[in-house]
C-alpha cells in the first residue's frame, strides 16, 4: 500500500513538475508610433513593435538595453500575461514617450479603435534566442 501512494505521488509531482516547465509568459505591447525593443537576451536583432505585438517567453526576466550601460529587468511569471502600451503625448510642444502596465481590456479596446497595424508573435528562448512566428497586416 505504501509503495502505491508514494508511486502515485511521484507520478503527481512529475506531472506538476512537467506542467510547470512548459509554461510561457506572454507579453503584448502596444505602440504608437512603431518603435522597437531591444531586449539583453538578443540585442543584435530588436523586436519590432507596429502598434500590436506579443512576445512570448521561456525566460523568468526580460532584460531590456535602455543605453550601453543601463538595462533594466522585468521580472515575469510563469503562465502570466502581460499587457504595456506605449503613448506619445504632445505635453509643452515636445513629443513624450509614456509606457505603462495596462489592463487587458484597455489594451484590446486601443488596438480596436486605432487598428492593429502589423501583428507580430515573436518568441524569446533561453536557448535559441528570438524567432518571428507570425506576421500579419491589418
Amino acid at each position: 500500500m505504501k509503495t502505491i501512494i508514494l508511486s502515485c505521488l511521484f507520478v503527481f509531482g512529475v506531472s506538476i513538475s512537467l506542467i510547470s516547465q512548459n509554461r510561457t509568459t506572454k507579453i503584448y505591447f502596444f505602440s504608437l508610433p512603431s518603435s522597437k525593443l531591444v531586449t539583453t537576451s538578443n540585442p543584435e536583432d530588436p523586436i519590432k513593435i507596429n502598434k500590436c505585438t506579443l512576445l512570448e517567453t521561456n525566460l523568468d526576466s526580460l532584460g531590456l538595453e535602455l543605453l550601453s550601460e543601463k538595462k533594466v529587468y522585468l521580472p515575469l511569471e510563469a503562465g502570466r500575461t502581460y499587457y504595456y502600451h506605449k503613448i506619445l503625448t504632445n505635453g509643452s510642444g515636445i513629443g513624450t514617450a509614456i509606457v505603462s502596465e495596462c489592463t487587458e481590456k484597455e489594451f484590446w479596446l486601443n488596438v480596436y479603435y486605432v487598428g492593429a497595424g502589423t501583428y507580430r508573435h515573436y518568441f524569446l528562448d533561453k536557448q535559441s534566442g528570438l524567432k518571428l512566428l507570425e506576421e500579419k497586416s491589418r
